[in-house]
């Protein structure tokens, strides 16, 4: 698809009909704290009209999220957050627009379950070694479709090892903790073309959060659309104005579309509210623009990979 420029004003080419736009939520089929349907009915009360569920390394929740879409009458994008790897750092890749379906996303799902899966086992292991429930937690997080390092902080909190998940990260789990373990996760190439092969638009989530150099952010940005990325998050929940400013450059700098999104576990802290986010900067031509045919059509049922 040919992507539309935006003027040199400012102005972007494309006449959005959507008004309030949150591509970026996840559901308890990850480390949200909201099922898909109470999820959506927040963001349908906080006046979303067009929205993504982009789980962890999980398209399992689309199915409920798109007959709950469609019958709170707003529109719902499949999505997925896919967990990558680019030069020994992991980021985060949004799949918006996908087939769940599509056999090059099944497969990389499936390997990311697996890494997910060690991961967890190894997190529990060096919980146990320091004395801690880490076998007890895993036993309770088995029916969890991805096991992240929250769910095992949520835990710590619950049975009094933690006074809360920030703490339960800073004592165990972070980068340098006890129980930290780390996961190879598959390299961004591999990422971007299971996207691309499930007919998706790969989105870069949260660039700013990376734990990079102004020049090395750059460079991330720049092979990412380089290896087939498409947009860019330029507005994200929690994120300052100069911030916005910074991504917008990022965006603009590699020729990429913006997309934005609350980034939503628990709709009750203020900076993850669904569809509370400021509005994209005009400079940037919205990623959205196609799914405008989407406006006032149903939402379709959606096959899935698992």
């Amino acid at each position: 698809m040919g992507r539309p420029r935006a003027h040199a004003g400012g102005k972007s080419l494309v006449n959005s009909p959507f008004t309030c736009v949150d591509l970026h939520m996840h559901t308890t089929f990850s480390d949200g704290l909201l099922d898909p349907e109470a999820l959506l009915q927040v963001a349908a009360g906080n006046g979303v009209q067009l929205c993504a569920i982009t789980d962890h390394d999980s398209v399992s929740g689309l199915p409920r999220a798109t007959l709950a879409a469609s019958n709170l009458g707003i529109q719902l994008i499949t999505g997925v957050e896919l967990s990558t790897t680019w030069h020994g750092r992991t980021l985060h890749v949004l799949g918006l627009g996908i087939d769940p379906g599509a056999a090059s996303l099944t497969r990389l799902l499936s390997r990311l379950h697996e890494l997910r899966r060690a991961r967890a086992l190894a997190i529990a292991a060096r919980l146990d070694k320091h004395g801690m429930p880490g076998s007890v937690i895993l036993d309770s997080l088995s029916q969890c479709p991805v096991i992240t390092r929250t769910h095992f902080a949520r835990e710590l909190v619950s049975r009094g090892h933690a006074k809360d998940t920030a703490s339960a990260f800073s004592r165990w789990l972070a980068k340098g903790q006890p129980a930290n373990a780390s996961a190879e996760w598959p390299e961004l190439a591999d990422t971007l073309r299971a996207i691309l092969g499930a007919g998706g638009a790969p989105v870069l989530a949260h660039p700013l959060r990376y734990t990079l150099s102004a020049g090395q952010r750059r460079t991330m940005v720049k092979e990412f659309a380089q290896g087939g990325g498409q947009a860019l998050e330029v507005v994200v929940g929690g994120q300052s104005p100069s911030q916005t400013q910074t991504a917008v450059g990022l965006c603009l700098r590699a020729d990429l579309e913006g997309s934005q999104g609350s980034d939503c576990h628990d709709p009750a802290l203020p900076w993850q509210r669904p569809g509370r986010l400021a509005k994209l900067p005009p400079a940037v031509t919205p990623i959205w623009h196609r799914w405008v045919d989407l406006h006032d059509s149903p939402a379709r049922p959606t096959r899935t990979a698992e």
